[in-house]
């Protein structure tokens, strides 16, 4: 029994010493987190402004303590010897302090946090910078681990020391009684910003690394709350559905360059019509139709702005009037892959800031993107296709625009359904839906990949290795198209909503699409427009 009862001390005051070592790393880490947010843009809003403090003390609070649950709690009940957990408390705290560190000063140079490909890109920009940069990089990170690591085995010793004089101050508890109050506080409000689409707390999501916060969409789902607030901010979000304040990219691409990249010819066809299809068919039947349904335009301009930059035509004109060309041009320059487009159209017109672009013109490039547009089959576009396919390269043919005139819903997927057809060497796999947007993508990600796939440059899928989710949401013109499974909804300017079933084509009247469903796709639509209605 004593022996039982000498033991419990000893559990007991090792897991004490675990919770002020990780009150103190707290501290320190608080302090590191200070660099996030000096280096992000202010909130704008006084609300904003409390909520990153709350956040910023929570978020940073609950890592330590995750860490010594996970982590450290363990070995005080399994290994309650004070110097083997000291020691093992002292790296665990080292490896998770320096890799805030590094995180941080990362984030303060590009805006984003380390991944795997951040790292590649990182060591790419200071090996531009002069040879053997990061090797330098890599040196200075491990000064600073070192540092850190005498810091940590000293910061242990002396709470362990000084343990008793430690669990005589009354302030512990008070302390983490703030901790915690102001982690469940800044998720509470967040909840209620993400309701209401309020920027200036919304913005904030990515500022702190494994920052997830709770969202409205998972409370509803759970407790049907907010309901009320949601319904007021979504209706207000529709009428501002298609009004883009252009924010193109996002962010600076994360991309790695794919080694061996392919050459690629994308056809783009005004009308791919039956007559075309046989025609194409018989002198090239090497290509093969795409099973999936497509979904073109009714105007083959914007069709085509679709296509070439992969995105909504809501994002038309304020491309044009920015003369913003395609981002990915700038990262297909950096890794010597050409890009082509030839117009052979009389009437096709491209998007104003690539209206005189034929080529980047590189001397020697390791690979090639081809784009060609024209009404039909002419003998320029059939030389072209000939031409590629006798040298294997990636032959994709899309319609543009689709046959509407005998279908009663002008937006039904059947009526805007378009062909495409493709080369065995484009692995396309079947989808519930396929859109103009999503094939820039599939292309690009032969020569460029990416850290969040397309999600910086696009708003389409790569159709090679991503399943698309239903429902999703699309543009033409002032018109939102909600596509699911069973049914179809056109959301109009003035925030009316029709519905009709996919089957019959028969009106639902008093059916719409589910608010979360609303609300994530009019935000993922403008996820290159900067949202200004709350700041």
């Amino acid at each position: 029994m004593k022996q039982r009862k000498q033991r419990r001390d000893k559990i007991a005051r090792l897991i004490s010493w675990g919770h002020w070592f990780t009150f103190f790393n707290i501290l320190l880490v608080l302090a590191i987190g200070t660099l996030y947010i000096e280096a992000t843009e202010a909130p704008g809003s006084a609300l904003g402004v409390i909520y990153l403090m709350l956040n910023w003390i929570g978020h940073f609070a609950f890592l330590p303590f995750i860490v010594f649950i996970i982590l450290i709690f363990p070995f005080c009940l399994m290994v309650p010897f004070s110097r083997i957990l000291r020691g093992i408390a002292t790296l665990v705290a080292s490896f998770g302090l320096i890799a805030l560190v590094a995180d941080a000063l990362f984030y303060r140079q590009y805006g984003y946090h380390l991944n795997t490909y951040s790292l590649s890109q990182l060591a790419t920009d200071a090996e531009t910078a002069f040879a053997g940069a990061s090797f330098l990089i890599l040196i200075g990170m491990l000064l600073i681990f070192v540092v850190l690591l005498i810091f940590e085995l000293g910061l242990a010793n002396i709470a362990w020391k000084r343990l008793d004089r430690l669990q005589e101050k009354h302030w512990g508890n008070a302390f983490s009684a703030v901790f915690v109050l102001c982690f469940l506080a800044s998720h509470s409000i967040h909840v209620w910003a993400d309701a209401v689409f309020y920027t200036p707390i919304t913005k904030q999501d990515d500022m702190f690394p494994l920052s997830y916060p709770t969202t409205a969409k998972t409370l509803m789902s759970k407790h049907g709350l907010l309901v009320e607030q949601r319904l007021e901010a979504t209706e207000s979000l529709i009428r501002t559905g298609t009004s883009i304040d252009l924010m193109y990219p996002t962010r600076a691409l994360q991309c790695a360059r794919v080694s061996e990249a392919p050459n690629t010819l994308l056809v783009a066809l005004h009308k791919l019509d039956t007559n075309t299809l046989q025609a194409l068919q018989t002198e090239f039947p090497v290509l093969q139709e795409y099973a999936s349904t497509v979904i073109g335009h009714p105007n083959s301009q914007s069709a085509l702005f679709e296509l070439i930059y992969a995105l909504p035509d809501l994002y038309q004109q304020p491309i044009d009037e920015a003369n913003k060309q395609p981002v990915y041009f700038s990262t297909l320059r950096d890794y010597r892959v050409e890009f082509t487009l030839q117009n052979y159209s009389e009437t096709q017109l491209l998007p104003a800031p690539i209206a005189e672009f034929t080529a980047f013109n590189l001397p020697e490039p390791a690979a090639f993107i081809g784009l060609a547009v024209d009404d039909t089959l002419s003998e320029d576009v059939t030389r072209v296709i000939r031409r590629q396919l006798q040298q294997n390269s990636q032959v994709i043919i899309v319609g543009l625009q689709p046959d509407m005139a005998a279908e009663k819903e002008s937006f039904s997927s059947n009526a805007m359904k378009v062909t495409l057809l493709h080369t065995d060497n484009v692995a396309l796999q079947a989808q519930p839906l396929v859109l103009l947007t999503d094939l820039m993508p599939t292309v690009l990600s032969g020569y460029m990949n990416c850290v969040d796939n397309a999600d910086a440059y696009s708003i389409g899928i790569n159709l090679t290795d991503e399943q698309r989710r239903m429902p999703v949401m699309t543009s033409f013109g002032h018109d939102l198209v909600v596509y699911d499974e069973q049914m179809t909804s056109i959301i109009k300017a003035d925030a009316s909503i029709r519905t009709f079933d996919n089957a019959e084509l028969k009106l639902l009247p008093g059916v719409s699409p589910a608010t979360p469903v609303l609300v994530d796709g009019i935000r993922k639509l403008k996820r290159f427009s900067r949202d200004k209605d709350n700041e």
